[in-house]
């Protein structure tokens, strides 16, 4: 079958499920949203089984979910990450849950990509800093910090790859801040509290920047909330109560965005080598919002 026929009901015949898998959290907001995303997925894609798994704090756990995909007649599941990177969560957590759900569910099971420097994240992302600052006076590129935020990593590829993802957002047309700074909230260095010092003082916090600071960008590179953006927000308010004659904007997380779901989807049909079907792209801007 060419690649241009392929359809939905193809997926299905060959009796393939998706499995989001994602991150887990306590904070009920945070599970919502990504319980949203999978929603959404099941919307898109109408005639292939979907489930959603955790990785840990909150069930239905990955193994758990790839029984409920066997139940419906799945003998080949994708897992498609909600994961930012392919760190140690991607590396390491998931495989191993996969390979021991998949053994017990009697399933093939491959992995698609995390959501990197997806098209439609780096739009998102760059969509939220330019909300943060459309409401506030304008103010010189050169006098503006952008504090980049990840959730942390021990695995040593973290830092490289929030900063080309940094990197990519800010290409193209539009102004980029005087400088950029990176901060992880656990396992991975700089430390947020030292990005906020460094955006604030110069780099490292021992050399004054050549334009003094009129404002800080703070932005979570995070999907959806929990522990880790109250931690950021914690981090914001220090640096208000330190450099009170900076200011400090805190830009929102990605959020169940439309663009999310539609990049979930990409990753887990480019397994398969196929394009994405006509019915599952979205209209430029087009959003749904997810029931809270």
């Amino acid at each position: 079958m060419s690649a241009a026929l392929f359809s939905f009901a193809t997926f299905s015949r060959q009796k393939r499920g998706i499995l989001v898998v994602g991150h887990g959290t306590a904070d009920p907001v945070g599970a919502e949203e990504t319980r949203s995303i999978a929603r959404r997925m099941a919307e898109l894609m109408p005639e292939v089984p979907v489930e959603l798994g955790f990785l840990e704090v909150i069930g239905p756990s990955i193994g758990e979910s790839l029984e409920k995909l066997s139940a419906r007649g799945c003998v080949e599941v994708v897992s498609a990450p909600l994961l930012m990177f392919t760190a140690g969560h991607a590396r390491q957590d998931v495989p191993e849950a996969l390979r021991e759900g998949a053994r017990e569910a009697g399933l093939r099971v491959c992995r698609a990509e995390a959501l990197g420097c997806h098209r439609l994240i780096v739009e998102l992302s760059r969509l939220r800093r330019e909300e943060a600052v459309a409401p506030l006076p304008a103010v010189p590129a050169e006098a503006t910090v952008l504090v980049m935020v990840g959730r942390g990593s021990s695995d040593p590829s973290a830092h490289p790859q929030l900063q080309q993802f940094t990197a990519v957002t800010l290409a193209g047309p539009g102004e980029r801040p005087g400088r950029v700074e990176l901060g992880f909230v656990a396992a991975a260095r700089p430390k947020l509290a030292e990005a906020i010092v460094a955006a604030a003082e110069g780099r490292g916090g021992t050399a004054a920047p050549a334009v003094p600071v009129q404002r800080v960008l703070v932005q979570p590179h995070l999907l959806f909330r929990g522990h880790v953006e109250e931690q950021v927000q914690a981090a914001i308010a220090r640096g208000r109560s330190l450099y009170p004659h900076i200011e400090w904007v805190g830009v929102e997380r990605l959020g169940p965005d439309e663009r999310v779901a539609q990049a979930l989807l990409e990753r887990a049909l480019a397994v398969f080598g196929r394009p994405i079907p006509a019915s599952a792209r979205r209209a430029d801007q087009e959003k749904f919002v997810p029931a809270v």
